[in-house]
């Protein structure tokens, strides 16, 4: 048998699924009604505030930016004033009162001080006096060195002392007919012979043997050459060879072997080298060609006074310490040297232009 339709077995819900119809309807209108005023209200706003544009988003950040500048600046003077504050020292309240008694005693000593004008011009008359007194002193010495030089002039030269050394200062003067130059070197104390043409000569052959010349008509570079003479010992039992270029052109350096030649003292002994050559030099073939340089002058006086007593004609020339004793390289030999350029070449003579023969017809002869 079926039950019936709303009876006593169960409620009805109808009524209740009317009723919550009715209120989420009344809820959805009224979010609806709030939406819409909140919009409005918003529209309201922002027509009320001003624009905000990029320019003032930036000043607000520096401002922003300096605010936490400011804030740390004073941070950290803060921490200044709380270490001074930490490390100052207590007031000594009596150290202070001494110190003020000290300075008041020095003022009134200041105030006591006085300054006599009069005695101060005073001493200043005396002082511009002694000044004055000095200045015709320095006068008065003055002209009487003037009488001493005037009187020194006047009077004789009385010649050399007793113990002076006599130096004949250079006389160029050409050499004796015919006659021949021995050399002679002053140099280091001593006095040895010097033969130019066989140490240029020894030269020479130092650089055939090198091999550096292959043909007549090859040049020799000069820094090779430097080189050379630097590494090898060329040269004679008395001088030793170099070479250096100068000005573009080669020199060779003469330097004297150590302990070689005879000094001042060996000189005055009839077994001196120099005193045993002279004497076989005749005066009228040859003539001593002394070069001397500034620490041997005594060594050239005692050699020259030996040539004096032989007859033999001399001549000087006079070097500094520090001068280098240079002869030229001699020979043919080409070179080419830094800063070395070859002289120029004599242009040919002009041959003038002479006019053409002339034809002359002789007898018998047929031109065509």
């Amino acid at each position: 048998m079926k039950r019936k339709r709303g009876s006593s077995g169960g409620a009805s819900l109808d009524s209740l699924l009317d009723t919550m119809t009715n209120v989420v309807g009344i809820l959805v209108i009224l979010l609806t009604v709030t939406q819409l005023g909140v919009g409005e209200a918003v529209e309201r706003i922002k027509d009320a505030l001003p624009d905000i544009t990029d320019e003032d988003m930036d000043r607000s950040q520096k401002r922003v930016e300096d605010l936490d500048s400011l804030l740390k600046l004073e941070k950290e003077q803060l921490q200044t004033v709380k270490k001074l504050t930490e490390q100052k020292k207590p007031v000594n309240i009596e150290e202070q009162k001494a110190l003020a008694e000290k300075l008041k005693k020095e003022l009134e000593k200041l105030k006591e001080i006085q300054i006599n004008i009069e005695a101060l011009k005073k001493q200043i008359a005396e002082r511009d006096q002694k000044v004055k007194s000095i200045e015709k002193m320095i006068v008065e010495k003055e002209t009487e060195l003037a009488d001493i030089k005037a009187k020194l002039a006047k009077t004789p030269d009385p010649g050399p002392t007793p113990n002076a050394k006599i130096v004949n200062l250079p006389n160029p003067r050409d050499a004796p007919s015919g006659a021949k130059p021995i050399d002679y070197v002053c140099r280091g104390g001593r006095i040895l012979r010097v033969d130019i043409p066989q140490l240029q000569s020894l030269a020479l052959a130092a650089i055939a043997k090198s091999r550096f010349v292959t043909a007549q008509e090859q040049a020799v570079d000069c820094e090779k050459l430097v080189k050379l003479f630097e590494n090898r010992n060329v040269g004679n039992r008395d001088w030793r060879i170099k070479l250096k270029p100068a000005g573009g052109v080669p020199y060779l350096i003469l330097e004297p072997r150590k302990g070689r030649g005879d000094n001042s003292e060996r000189l005055r002994k009839p077994s001196a080298l120099f005193r045993k050559s002279i004497q076989k030099v005749n005066p009228n073939l040859f003539y001593l060609n002394f070069r001397v340089w500034s620490d041997s002058y005594d060594t050239y006086l005692v050699a020259r006074q030996y040539a004096d007593q032989r007859g033999v004609l001399a001549g000087w020339t006079a070097f500094d310490t520090n001068s280098e004793f240079r002869v030229p390289l001699g020979g043919n030999l080409k070179l080419t040297c830094e800063g070395y350029t070859p002289p120029p070449t004599p242009p040919k003579p002009e041959v003038p232009d002479l006019p053409p023969p002339t034809e002359r017809k002789l007898p018998g002869t047929k031109i065509d």
